[in-house]
């Protein structure tokens, strides 16, 4: 019986989906290792360190994405399991901000297991999702009739999630939830003066926290002041070159070098140490240089085609929760694919976000790997309740 209804989910799988997933990981893999060779080579006496620990997270990640596209819809809906995976994460978030020997180059965001380390930021936003897509689909009929006491709870623990990821500091991650958390509370159907306001609250609580920052500076326990600098460097990067502009004009030097076809695989001058971080948040720049245009061009549109996928499976979904569920992790996947796009092309602030799939990054691959899982996993569902019985 359990063998029938695997093969019967197997005939169901959504390969217009995974085989985009697959293809960007196994290219991740690839420019991780030509990326991060001079840096593993530098920093640990091993060109290849970062690249076995991306191929294990990469392995994981495909395993965990096919172990998710087979469980049961309802394990996803259980409110208890929910809640208690969220006071765990607050937790943990809570533990980073206030224990002193947490931080990691002036970032309280990662908990280290020997010597891997893991972003619970990135648990915090799969498992929003879902919290946020079970309460707003079994609340749904009242949600207009009696808003404040209905959306009272998500919006503060959206709120306290936005709060305390910023803290960390991790602007790019608090940006990604809160636009997330948005999104899916303008898809729940409030009447348009709610949709404002929640959009005007979640605005109002973010520009407050950066206006703070600013004004009080390196003073406030948890901020360094190159880290606004860092923020507000991409107005004019040329105007530091040497300091806050360092990373942006670096990335510029990356992809103009480039061209149209690249240097070559393993060929990149800018991540000999022109490029601090060449493996993570500027791995695109380092995909432009060694192969050009058209190698950035296939990346994005392979990553912006299984987005559109996302969505487009989220439209056909006739279940709320699953609709939601897609429309989360869809969301999420735009919105931090173009931060990154962004910080790395300069016209946007570097937050630090790196690029799903093909960045460096054991917590993000796995986070995003199991996210397509949960998509996949909806998606043979709906196609199965269809089915004539």
């Amino acid at each position: 019986m359990i063998k029938n209804a695997i093969k019967k989910k197997l005939s169901y799988m959504d390969w217009r989906l995974l085989i985009p997933y697959i293809i960007l990981s196994g290219f991740g893999i690839l420019m991780v290792y030509s990326s991060s060779s001079y840096r593993a080579m530098t920093d640990y006496n091993n060109s290849e360190h970062f690249f076995y620990r991306q191929m294990l997270f990469a392995v994981l990640g495909l395993f965990g994405a096919l172990f998710v596209s087979f469980l049961s819809k309802r394990l996803f809906k259980n409110e208890k399991l929910l809640m208690l995976v969220l006071y765990i994460l607050f937790g943990i978030l809570a533990y980073l901000l206030l224990w002193p020997g947490t931080a990691t180059k002036g970032a309280r965001g990662w908990i280290y297991i020997g010597s891997f380390g893991f972003q619970p930021a990135e648990f915090m936003k799969l498992n929003l999702i879902l919290y946020l897509s079970w309460f707003i689909s079994k609340h749904q009929s009242r949600i207009n009739d009696v808003f404040y006491d209905t959306m009272k709870k998500p919006l503060l623990i959206t709120a306290a999630a936005v709060i305390m990821v910023f803290l960390q500091p991790d602007l790019g991650g608090a940006a990604i939830i809160a636009f997330i958390c948005l999104v899916l509370f303008l898809h729940s159907g409030v009447k348009v003066k709610y949709g404002v306001m929640i959009f005007g609250a979640i605005g109002a609580i973010y520009g407050l926290i950066i206006v703070v920052v600013k004004t009080f500076g390196s003073s406030l326990p948890f901020f360094q002041s190159y880290q606004m600098e860092r923020i507000t460097s991409f107005i004019d990067p040329f105007a530091d070159i040497q300091d806050s502009g360092y990373q942006v004009v670096n990335s510029y030097y990356a992809l103009s070098r480039g061209g149209l076809f690249g240097v070559g695989i393993g060929e990149s001058i800018q991540k000999s140490g022109y490029l601090p971080e060449p493996h993570t948040d500027f791995i695109l720049s380092i995909v432009g240089e060694e192969l050009g245009l058209m190698g950035v061009a296939f990346v994005l549109i392979l990553f912006f085609y299984m987005v559109y996928r996302i969505f487009k499976d989220a439209i056909k979904i006739k279940d709320p929760f699953a609709q939601l569920v897609c429309i989360g992790i869809g969301t999420m996947f735009l919105v931090q694919g173009v931060i990154n796009v962004g910080g790395a092309t300069g016209l946007m602030p570097l937050t630090g976000v790196t690029f799903p799939f093909v960045s460096y990054g054991g917590s993000s691959l796995l986070v995003s790997a199991v996210s397509i899982g949960l998509v996949n996993n909806m998606y043979i569902n709906d196609q199965i309740s269809k089915q004539p019985k």
